[in-house]
């Protein structure tokens, strides 16, 4: 529940930020910082060798472990640091741009400041201290939006969006270090040095694979179709990386260490697994259903008739959010049970056939490139559940079942949804938003109680229960 609160509301304040810089800078502005933040993201996927991570799984000599991940992002922060700035002209090249070099140059900043808060997030997460994580999760996302706002408004275009990056993050940094104990020292457990890197260059493997995966599509945009395309792709994810995606990152971040806690208590998963996929697809399904029917006057009412571009992007992308959700979670149980190894070859395999498409799809359009986005996700999602269902040894009855309420849930939304859209038409883009959403939140809730009402209180009395913070 802490890890929900957090996250939506950053997820939140991002997304009512968007719709105040969108009516400030235009789609171009949005596609020169994603240039740089895709040559970013890809950088801090290897970062430090999987140590955070290892760390979280660690089963023991906490503060060790602890003291081995903080020298070992130090050090990548400055060799990624300095790597940025010498290759942000080819980077700006390959995405033939080149007022992108000079953004990532500033953005080389981020290296440093982040990688030295990495261990104590890390130690949050271990710890389960979710309610202590909020400060420095909201304290990056105001002090983000803030600053970009505030630059926009004085006329800085696209520097906005960097500095407020990088000021965000410092926020962040500083937040850690106060709501986490721990402190560093010079010693260097050598002991322990190959355990982890042996454990973390698993992770790695599969955070550079997931990476790919995840953000081949902004490489391909970018790359094919220039700034302006990747400014409206860029926009449209970000409604359903505030709303459908938000679940995907609560859970998993919750999930992974809880996971790994109850298998050294020498407990099972199937279970556990099953309860959070009948959670994750009673909420995704339904609300992918509806972002997708609500995509045209959603766009307009948020960002205005400018980015109405984006409208047909977001209904793809909200089918590929939610297909998503309900694979991902398979890679949390394979990451606790220590089978990184494999998550890495269903990665690859993933990529294999998704690059392949982002590129021939790149050919025809914008919108294309998210079409195939779903698609593909829609193969691999079956491969992960064949997966885990071998692993936890569960028959695709019992994954049917927790899916089933779900998806008779979302299906009734799409009724609703196409039978009423129809006879909105004539009506503006306000009115046509309030009168779906009430429409398909009212199906939504009517369609729990009738087709498993048991379960629909259940999700409402999670949600009354005491909160505590499991690391305090």
């Amino acid at each position: 529940m802490w890890a929900f609160a957090t996250t939506a509301g950053t997820r939140v304040i991002t997304l009512a930020s968007l719709v105040i810089l969108a009516r400030l800078l235009a789609p171009a502005d949005f596609g020169l910082l994603a240039f740089a933040l895709v040559y970013i993201t890809y950088a801090e996927t290897i970062g430090d060798l999987g140590t955070a991570v290892a760390l979280i799984y660690w089963p023991d000599r906490r503060e060790d472990a602890a003291q081995l991940t903080f020298l070992m992002n130090i050090a990548a922060g400055i060799f990624w640091f300095l790597l940025t700035i010498a290759i942000a002209p080819f980077v700006a090249d390959f995405f033939e741009n080149p007022q992108a070099a000079p953004i990532v140059r500033a953005l080389a900043f981020a290296f440093l400041i982040k990688f030295a808060g990495n261990t104590h997030d890390a130690l949050a997460q271990k710890d389960l201290r979710f309610r202590a994580r909020a400060v420095p999760e909201l304290g990056l996302t105001v002090i983000k939006a803030l600053i970009a706002i505030a630059l926009a408004l004085r006329g800085f275009g696209a520097w906005s969006l960097v500095w407020g990056h990088l000021l965000g993050l410092l926020a962040w940094t500083v937040l850690q270090w106060s709501i986490v104990s721990w402190r560093p020292s010079l010693r260097l457990p050598r002991d322990l040095v190959l355990p982890m890197f042996r454990y973390g260059r698993g992770i790695v493997a599969v955070n550079v694979i997931a990476a790919v995966v995840h953000h081949a599509d902004l490489l391909v945009v970018g790359r094919m179709l220039g700034a302006r395309a990747l400014g409206l792709y860029q926009i449209a994810y970000k409604v359903p990386e505030a709303t459908i995606t938000v679940v995907i990152w609560v859970v998993s971040k919750v999930l992974f260490p809880a996971f790994a806690k109850r298998l050294s208590s020498g407990g099972e998963l199937d279970t556990a697994y099953l309860q959070a996929l009948r959670y994750v697809s009673f909420v995704t399904i339904p609300m992918s259903a509806g972002l997708a029917l609500v995509a045209e006057p959603l766009v307009a009412v948020l960002f205005g008739s400018r980015w109405l571009e984006a409208a047909p992007l977001l209904r793809w992308l909200a089918v590929y959010a939610g297909l998503r959700a309900l694979g991902t979670h398979a890679g949390d149980v394979l990451k606790a049970s220590g089978r990184s190894g494999l998550l890495a070859m269903m990665g690859l395999v993933k990529a294999a056939v998704l690059i392949p498409a982002l590129i021939y799809a790149g050919r025809f359009g914008v919108r294309e490139v998210a079409m195939a986005m779903a698609a593909v996700t829609s193969l691999t999602l079956a491969l992960n559940l064949y997966v885990v269902a071998g692993l936890l040894k569960l028959s695709f009855l019992r994954i049917a079942r927790a899916l089933a309420t779900g998806v008779m849930a979302g299906a009734s939304v799409v009724i609703a949804g196409l039978a009423l859209r129809t006879t909105l038409s004539p009506l503006n883009a306000y009115s046509q938003l309030a009168l779906l959403i009430v429409t398909c939140s009212v199906v939504y809730g009517a369609a729990a109680l009738l087709i498993d009402r048991k379960f629909a209180f259940e999700i409402l009395n999670a949600f009354r229960r005491p909160v505590t913070d499991a690391g305090s």
